[in-house]
C-alpha cells in the first residue's frame, strides 16, 4: 500500500510513500519518512492509496503509531484551513500539533503518546516508613522546587482515596500540575534521584471529589437569555451573546458548559488572552467541581496539554470544560457539544504571523458547524462581523442589556485636555478632576485604574538640538525607552541597546523622552501618590508564567490602590473593588491609519469602563480627549452600541470595505527596496489581468520595513457573496509566475484573508 502523507514544509501538496511497516496504515497516523538529502521528517498520514503510483516513490522509515493520534475531523479542519486561508497543510500542521507530538521529554525523536493512559506518579517507598520520608526532605534541602514538588505530591496524594496495601496512591500528573510552582521538570528529577516512580495509567473517574456543577442562582435576565440560547441551539444557528460588561456572561457559560456535560459532552471555551485564564479558571473550578476544567494554551506545560489532548481523545473520559487559547481549536472535537468564543470581537483571535494567518473567531464557526456542536460568540461589543451576520438572520442575536444583581453602569465623564492645558490644570499627564477622582477612591479604601495603552516608559528619545528622533536600525520605527531594564526596545523586531550618551546626528547631549508608556505614568503616579500601593500590568510585566494569576490575588484581596495598565486590563477581568477608571489619552487609538479604528477605539474604551462599579457602587470613568464631541467617545458615553454598529456599518458599505466585501491582502517582502516595489508593481499588473481589475495599490505599509525586509501591500476586495476558492487559485498561479521571473526570485509573498 501506499500513504499520502502531510509534511512541515511550505508546499501545496502532499508526499506519496509507500507502506513498509507491519501495521495497517490509516490517516492521522504519524510516520517518519526520509526528505531531500539526509533528512528526516515527522509526517501525518492523510489518505490511503490502494492503487500504485505512476512514478517511483521511498518507503516510510517508520510508523510512530498503532493507531489514529490525529482524528477525521482534525484532518478535515485541516483541510480547510489550508484552502480558505491560502497556506499548506503543511503549515496548518505545524500550527496545529503541540510540541509533545514532535519531540520526547528528555530525548531527540517523536514522543509517543499512550493508549488513553495519563502520566501518574507515586512516593517509591511505603506509608509506615516516615523516616524514608523525612531522608528524602532532609537530601532535598538545597533543591527548594524539588523538595516543594514532593510536598505537594503527598498534599494531593492525602486528598485522594488510599489503595489497598501500605503505598500512597497514584497521582495523576495533570492534577500535580495543577498546583502553584509544580513543573514537569521537578517531578522527573525526583524520578531520577528515585524519590517518586512513574506509569502510565487509565485514569480512575471515580477520584472526581465533585461530578456535580455547583451552579450559581440566575437572575431573571440571565435566565431569559439562557433560555432564548438554548432556543438557538435548538434551531442550529450560531448564537451572538451581546451582554453589556458585567452582566454576567460568564455564569452563562457555567450553564451551558453543564448542560453540555450532563449530556457527556465536552465544552471549549476560548478567550483572548492568556492572562484570562488565571481569574477564569477559579471562577469556573468552584462552580464546576475539581477535575472538570482543564486548561489548553502556549504557556501550559507539554504534560498538562498531552493529558488534555488524551482526555479528548478517550471515549471513556469524563465530560470537560476546556478552557483555551485560539489554539483550542486543533484539539480532538469528536465529543464536544458546545463551543463558547468569549470577547469575540478581540483581535488576539487572528494570528499574524507565520502562517495559517487563521481567526479563531471564523474557525469556530465553520467547526461548530462541521461537528454540529453549539455554537456562543459573546461580547459587550460584538464585531461589526458578528453583529451585520445577526442582521441577516444567520446568527440569533441575544441582547442581556442589564448587569447582575444591583451593580450600575458606570458614569462616563469627558475630560478635554485643550480646556485643563489652557487652565494650567494639568499634573503631569493628569487632569485635575482625573487626580481628586483617583484620590478620592484611594482616600475610600477603593482602587483607581489609570489606563495608557503603550508599554514601556517613553516611546521616542528626541534630540531637542537638532530634532533628531531614535530609530530602530533594523526597522522604520522610533524605538522605546524602558526604564525598567534602561535599554531601547524595538517592539516590532524586538532589538534592545542601550541608549547613546551623545546624538550621533549632531554629537550634543540633549536627549529629552517624548510620550508616555506605562512605566513613566507609573513613574507619576508614584510622585503623585506617595502612599498609594502601586501596580503596572502589561506585557513587560507579566513575562513570567505565574505573573498574572498573583496580580489578579492581590487586586482581588485589596492589596493593590492604582493599577496602571494596558488593553490587557480590559479584557475581561472582573475587580470587585475598582471604582475609577482614567483613560490617559483616547486620541492615540481613534486616529491610527485603519478602517476599524473607531469600531476598535469603542470596544476598547467600552470594556475599559466595564471593569469598574461590578458590585453595590456605580463606578466612574474619566476619559481625557482633545475631541470631547468625537461621535466615537459619546457613543461610549451614553453606551449606544446599537447606533454606533449602524453608522459604522453605513460608513463601510459607503467606500466597500468588510463586512460587506472580502478582503485579501498580499505582502510583497524583500531585503532590497527598489527589488519589493518592482515585484509589487509586476504583481499587481498579472493579478489585474487575471482578475479582471479590482487590485489596489501597491504601496508601502505605515511601518515598511520589518527585520531589514521591507514591504510593499497589494489589497484585493471581491463581493461578499463570491466564492474565494477561483481567485486564490488564480493567486497562487499569478505568485508562482512571480517565482519563476529571474528578477523576483528571491521575493517572498504572504497572503492574509480576511486581515484584521
Amino acid at each position: 500500500m501506499w500513504v499520502e502523507v502531510i509534511l512541515p514544509v511550505p508546499v501545496h501538496s502532499t508526499f506519496t510513500y509507500a507502506w513498509d511497516a507491519e501495521s495497517l496504515p490509516a490517516p492521522g497516523m504519524r510516520v517518519h519518512v526520509p526528505f531531500g538529502r539526509q533528512r528526516c521528517l515527522m509526517g501525518v498520514v492523510r489518505s490511503v492509496l490502494l492503487e500504485a503510483p505512476t512514478h517511483e516513490v521511498k518507503g516510510i522509515l517508520r510508523a510512530l503509531d498503532t493507531h489514529p493520534r490525529i482524528q477525521r475531523q482534525q484532518l478535515s479542519l485541516w483541510d480547510w484551513m489550508s484552502d480558505y486561508y491560502a497556506c499548506s497543510l503543511g503549515e496548518v500542521m505545524q500550527a496545529a500539533l503541540p510540541h509533545f507530538f514532535k519531540l520526547e521529554e528528555d530525548a531527540e525523536g517523536p514522543f509517543t503518546i499512550s493508549d488513553g493512559a495519563m502520566a501518574h506518579w507515586r512516593w517509591i517507598g511505603r506509608q509506615s516508613d516516615q523516616g524514608q520520608i523525612s531522608a528524602a526532605f532532609e537530601q532535598l534541602s538545597r533543591a527548594t522546587k524539588q523538595s516543594e514538588a514532593l510536598l505537594q505530591y503527598f498534599q494531593v496524594a492525602l486528598r485522594l482515596p488510599q489503595e489497598e496495601g501500605d503505598f500512597y496512591p497514584w497521582v495523576a500528573q495533570n492534577s500535580l500540575l495543577e498546583e502553584d510552582g509544580m513543573d514537569a521538570s521537578s517531578l522527573r528529577a525526583l524520578q531520577k534521584k528515585g524519590f517518586l516512580e512513574k506509569t502510565l495509567r487509565m485514569e480512575s473517574e471515580a477520584h472526581w471529589p465533585n461530578t456535580e456543577a455547583d451552579l450559581a442562582a440566575l437572575s431573571s435576565a440571565q435566565s431569559r437569555a439562557l433560555a432564548e440560547i438554548r432556543e438557538g441551539m435548538e434551531e442550529g444557528k450560531p448564537v451572538l451573546l451581546r451582554g453589556m460588561t458585567g452582566s454576567g456572561k460568564t455564569e452563562l457559560y457555567v450553564h451551558l458548559a453543564a448542560q453540555a456535560m450532563d449530556l457527556g459532552q465536552h465544552t471549549l471555551l476560548l478567550v483572548p488572552e492568556i492572562a484570562l485564564t488565571a481569574q477564569l479558571y477559579r471562577r469556573l473550578d468552584r462552580s464546576l467541581g475539581r477535575g472538570r476544567l482543564l486548561v489548553y494554551h502556549s504557556q501550559v506545560s507539554d504534560g498538562q496539554r498531552r493529558d488534555v489532548w488524551e482526555a479528548m481523545l478517550r471515549p471513556d473520559s469524563a465530560p470537560r470544560l476546556i478552557l483555551a487559547a485560539r489554539s483550542g481549536l486543533f484539539l480532538p472535537m469528536e465529543r464536544v457539544g458546545c463551543i463558547i468564543v468569549d470577547e469575540e470581537h478581540e483581535t488576539s483571535y487572528k494570528q499574524q504571523d507565520p502562517a495559517p494567518r487563521y481567526h479563531g473567531r471564523d474557525v469556530a464557526v465553520w467547526l461548530a458547524h462541521q461537528i454540529g456542536a453549539a455554537l456562543v460568540l459573546g461580547s459587550a461589543t460584538p464585531s461589526l462581523e458578528s453583529y451585520q451576520n445577526a442582521r441577516q438572520g444567520k446568527y440569533l442575536e441575544v441582547v442581556l442589556n442589564q448587569r447582575f444583581g444591583i451593580a450600575q453602569a458606570p458614569a462616563i465623564e469627558m475630560l478635554s485636555l485643550v480646556k485643563y492645558q489652557a487652565l494650567q490644570q494639568m499634573e503631569g499627564p493628569f487632569t485635575r478632576p482625573a487626580l481628586e477622582a483617583i484620590a478620592e477612591a484611594v482616600g475610600e479604601k477603593k482602587q483607581a485604574l489609570v489606563f495608557q495603552n503603550r508599554r514601556g516608559y517613553s516611546p521616542f528619545l528626541t534630540c531637542m538640538a537638532c530634532g533628531w528622533t531614535e530609530p530602530c536600525t533594523d526597522c522604520d520605527v522610533a524605538v522605546t525607552y524602558h526604564k525598567t531594564s534602561k535599554s531601547l526596545h524595538c517592539h516590532y523586531c524586538g532589538q534592545s541597546r542601550e541608549p547613546s550618551p551623545h546624538c550621533p546626528s549632531c554629537g550634543k547631549s540633549a536627549w529629552q523622552w517624548r510620550g508616555l508608556g506605562t512605566e513613566r505614568v507609573e513613574e507619576h503616579v508614584e510622585e503623585l501618590f506617595p502612599e498609594a500601593r502601586i501596580l503596572r500590568i502589561d506585557s513587560d510585566s507579566t513575562r513570567k508564567r505565574a505573573a498574572m494569576s498573583q496580580f489578579v490575588d492581590w487586586l482581588e484581596h485589596g492589596e493593590v490602590d492604582i493599577v496602571v495598565g494596558t488593553q490587557m486590563i480590559g479584557k475581561g477581568l472582573d475587580l470587585s473593588g475598582l471604582d475609577v477608571a482614567v483613560v490617559l489619552n483616547a486620541d492615540n487609538a481613534l486616529q491610527l491609519p485603519d478602517f476599524r479604528a473607531h469600531e476598535r477605539a469603542f470596544q476598547l474604551f467600552t470594556q475599559v469602563a466595564g471593569r469598574t462599579g461590578r458590585r453595590d457602587l456605580p463606578g466612574k470613568v474619566l476619559i481625557q480627549t482633545a475631541t470631547p464631541e468625537h461621535p466615537v467617545l459619546l457613543a461610549v458615553q451614553q453606551g449606544d452600541y446599537v447606533p454606533m454598529a449602524e453608522s459604522l456599518l453605513a460608513d463601510r458599505k459607503t467606500h466597500h470595505y468588510p463586512p460587506y466585501v472580502r478582503m485579501i491582502r498580499v505582502e510583497v517582502r524583500h531585503r532590497r527596496e527598489y527589488v519589493a516595489q518592482q515585484a509589487a508593481h509586476f504583481l499587481a499588473g498579472q493579478l489585474n489581468a487575471a482578475l479582471g481589475g479590482g487590485v489596489l495599490g501597491p504601496d508601502a505599509p505605515s511601518v515598511a520595513r520589518i527585520k531589514n525586509v521591507y514591504l510593499q501591500h497589494l489589497w484585493l476586495k471581491l463581493p461578499a457573496d463570491r466564492s474565494l476558492s477561483v481567485i486564490k487559485k488564480r493567486l497562487r498561479q499569478t505568485a508562482d509566475q512571480l517565482s519563476f521571473h529571474p528578477d523576483f526570485k528571491s521575493v517572498k509573498l504572504v497572503l492574509d484573508v480576511d486581515p484584521a
